[in-house]
């Protein structure tokens, strides 16, 4: 029994001090235009982590290591590189967005980044606070399409999608220089494949998976 309990303390112990571990060594693109021209900046910052998996990172504002002050303009990047790994500032995704979470782009490509996050596994990455509801795109569909705001994989796994367009940013309503993530949803899918019938009957028999918005992205970015 004391084993037993040494144990579940010792677990415990492992899973708080994991969580609220300080990160160090981000690199950031601070907007659209700084990942055009491949401008990186490496300010002297940390984070502490909420919440983390492979999927996504979810921390504390950043500060700078030498005065603690909060480092605004890194608080606001629109990217950040850390460990190899490049992720998208869920700020500037729309519907779903997260003001402290940054999700692991999982497609870079030279026109778009794609980001997806499992429903379940990476749940604290995602925001449902959003507005879709069940007729949205209805009257923007072809007959006989139900609209669809998350996809599954050829497993069941559940995700939601996010397309980034790096080729020119999508952001009219204000200064920010970003390009704004999408939610892929039918209408995006029907968009991107220019009414491809057979991409149409696939989604109307719920056989279009996420395997297949991967496929259809990496094709889009080799053109």
């Amino acid at each position: 029994m004391k084993k037993l309990s040494f144990l579940f303390v010792l677990a415990i112990s492992h899973f708080y001090l994991s969580q609220n571990q300080r990160i160090t060594g981000m690199e950031f693109y601070y907007g659209f235009s700084d990942y055009k021209k491949d401008s990186l900046a490496k300010p002297s910052v940390y984070a502490e982590v909420k919440s983390q998996n492979e999927d996504y990172i979810k921390i504390s504002p950043f500060r700078y290591t030498d005065t603690d002050k909060k480092a605004k303009k890194e608080n606001r990047a629109w990217l950040m590189k850390y460990q190899d790994n490049l992720y998208f500032s869920m700020t500037y995704a729309a519907y779903i967005y997260s003001f402290d979470t940054f999700a692991r782009v999982n497609v870079i490509g030279k026109k778009y980044f794609l980001v997806y996050l499992d429903e379940v596994k990476d749940k604290k990455a995602i925001s449902y606070n959003n507005p879709y509801g069940g007729g949205l795109l209805g009257g923007a569909l072809n007959a006989g399409l139900t609209p669809k705001f998350a996809w599954k994989d050829k497993k069941g796994n559940s995700y939601k999608v996010l397309l980034i367009d790096i080729e020119k940013s999508n952001n009219t309503s204000d200064k920010r220089d970003v390009s704004f993530g999408l939610v892929v949803d039918t209408k995006l899918i029907v968009k991107l494949t220019d009414n491809d019938p057979e991409v149409i009957s696939k989604l109307k028999t719920n056989q279009y998976y996420l395997e297949d918005i991967i496929d259809l992205v990496n094709k889009e970015n080799n053109k």
